[in-house]
């Protein structure tokens, strides 16, 4: 899924454990960002520089296969940032580190593997659980697909609509 979808849809998860706490849902967020930040802000951030007013996307779709450094690292980290089991080890350490309390926002973090696994066909299909297995769910639908776009962004848009409805009756505003 892109990267804003990914942040609206955290940030709606968590509104409900954080309605009035902006700063842990804003950190759930970043959480649920996380993982397409850290394996593409290299090459995204070489792209915009290198190819800035050069038919830029053309030239970064012709590289990303290639094994120049920023696309390696976004193949690689990849694994990392998009796997279950990867995560459970950072939420068990976390929380133990917290001496049992869990750190809630970091679940953004799994929003955003769980949506991947679904919404990534034929292209960085999710790894999610690497290492121990190379398994990839390859029956989904595309992220990038005009129909899966039209119906998330509806649908994103439909929800909003709903909290802003709710918060509005339960502050007592009326029509």
């Amino acid at each position: 899924m892109d990267i804003l979808a990914h942040g609206l849809w955290t940030n709606l998860a968590f509104y409900k454990k954080y309605p009035d706490n902006k700063k842990q849902r804003l950190w759930a967020v970043f959480f649920g960002l996380s993982p397409d930040l850290i394996s593409f802000a290299p090459a995204t951030i070489f792209g915009l520089f290198m190819f800035a007013g050069r038919n830029g996307a053309g030239h970064m779709l012709a590289l990303a296969g290639s094994n120049f450094w920023p696309f390696l690292w976004a193949r690689e980290s990849y694994n990392f940032t998009h796997s279950l089991v990867i995560f459970l080890g950072i939420f068990l350490g976390v929380t133990a580190a917290r001496k049992g309390k869990i750190y809630w926002p970091l679940l953004g973090w799994l929003l955003h593997i769980g949506i991947d696994i679904f919404s990534h066909k034929n292209f960085y299909e999710t790894p999610f659980l690497f290492p121990i297995s190379n398994y990839r769910f390859s029956h989904g639908m595309s992220w990038g697909s005009p129909v899966f776009m039209a119906v998330n962004y509806a649908s994103l848009a439909a929800a909003y609509l709903i909290l802003y409805f709710i918060l509005r009756r339960k502050h007592g505003q009326k029509n």
